[in-house]
């Protein structure tokens, strides 16, 4: 009996243990313009800002069709040809080769839409917009207070607690509806991170809100300003999860095709959504102390005349930073060679050892770093590496010497002849 309790709690820790190492977190800055989430993406190696709008789809302008680098002339593998739950003008629909925001949130051929006339969008200095599929595969955390995005995997954060949650239904194009209670009635609403109120109804709904009569507002439609004037109300009693809301305005929009719960709540506190499990989370901000659970592979301290496992935090720092500089700024004072590679890749793993031997022998001249392809999606959609293994050979004051296969000898005579000579 006690062996097979024994072996009981080893098989619990090797789940637990594997659980850990399947489990992911990424915590990225947003920024916003005039009240419009903004992320910044890696797109076929260009980064762009995106607006985030959850009840929409993936779509850019189309200007930027060629400065992403997609082919227009690769139709997306949309199963419908509009917006789903908005008036949108668009012209066609477009396949983007690759998409990435971190390493959680990643897309190889990307269906787009590429829009009609959006002049505000292009006030706002954005690419397009980026919909709710792409993160179907995630937990998605948005922390207004903190101008904060996380992307989780599996799980919630773990200082979104799991009493304050309630079902949602997704929709198709990965929308989300969600209960809200107003005046003790439940109504269904879409949640759109583009509308910047609280609560925007269809005519029907709004007609069944019982509340004073709260003067007019702007509404939007589409991705223009804000320009058309409707009515509202003042509900008196709003519940949203477990939060008690208190009275809220609720405004007529006749163009909506169903009612919303706008960006407006996040003024209220933190939301996650469980794509997966089709559960949402929202608690008050100071409920609990926010404490970042970031999970992961955490870049080591380089080592010369090691192999050494880095991240793209590492590379950000210390090798280039695409976010800041559009043209390749080597920020070392040593060369460097870095490895793409993945496990499954034969020939990396011959390479391997190989490469360890070079970083014995150059140790006092060249730093030897490597990237796991698998882990590092950003990367290796910033610099399109498809082919593995893949490396880069930087001098100091110059740009990267990209090399594919397995091949020491070259690439020790690449370092001899290029990152050495005098």
């Amino acid at each position: 009996m006690k062996i097979l309790i024994l072996s009981f709690f080893c098989l619990l820790s090797c789940l637990t243990w594997a659980q850990t190492k399947n489990t992911s977190t990424e915590v990225r800055d947003y920024r916003e313009v005039d009240g419009k989430i903004i992320l910044d993406l890696v797109v076929n190696g260009e980064v762009a800002g995106f607006v985030l709008d959850l009840a929409g789809h993936t779509a850019i302008l189309p200007e930027y069709v060629e400065r992403l680098k997609i082919d227009e002339n690769i139709p997306g593998e949309f199963k419908y040809n509009e917006f789903l739950y908005k008036k949108v003008p668009v012209v066609k629909s477009v396949l983007i080769g690759t998409m990435a925001f971190g390493n959680n949130v990643f897309g190889n051929g990307v269906s787009a839409f590429v829009l009609g006339d959006e002049s505000y969008l292009r006030e706002l200095g954005v690419a397009g917009i980026v919909g709710g599929a792409m993160f179907r595969n995630v937990v998605l955390t948005i922390d207004r207070r903190r101008k904060k995005i996380t992307t989780s995997i599996p799980y919630r954060p773990s200082y979104m607690k799991l009493d304050y949650r309630t079902d949602i239904e997704v929709l198709p194009g990965s929308a989300v509806v969600c209960p809200v209670t107003i005046n003790g009635t439940v109504y269904s609403l879409l949640f759109d991170t583009w509308n910047d109120g609280m609560i925007s109804m269809t005519a029907e709904d709004f007609a069944r809100i019982d509340g004073t009569d709260g003067g007019v507002a702007f509404v939007m439609n589409g991705y223009g300003k804000s320009v058309k004037i409707t009515k509202t109300k003042t509900a008196v009693v709003c519940d949203f999860v477990k939060d008690q809301l208190g009275s809220v305005v609720v405004a007529e929009n006749k163009e909506l095709p169903r009612s919303v719960l706008g960006s407006g709540i996040l003024e209220k506190g933190i939301i996650s959504i469980d794509y997966q499990k089709q559960k949402i989370y929202f608690q008050p901000f100071d409920l609990v102390e926010v404490k970042d659970d970031v999970v992961g592979d955490v870049a080591s301290s380089v080592v010369p005349g090691k192999l050494n496992p880095i991240t793209r935090e590492y590379f950000l720092e210390h090798i280039y930073d695409y976010r800041k500089d559009k043209e390749f700024v080597f920020k070392g004072d040593k060369p460097v060679v870095i490895d793409f590679w993945a496990t499954w890749c034969g020939p990396c793993m011959r390479l391997i050892p190989e490469m360890e031997k070079m970083a014995e022998k150059y140790k006092d001249q060249v730093l030897f770093l490597k990237v796991n392809a698998d882990k590092e999606k950003e990367l290796c959609s910033m610099f399109n590496v498809v082919a593995l293994p893949t490396l880069f050979f930087i001098p100091v004051g110059g740009k990267p010497i990209i090399e594919t296969g397995a091949t020491p000898e070259k690439y020790e005579q690449i370092i001899r002849e290029q990152l050495l000579k005098k």
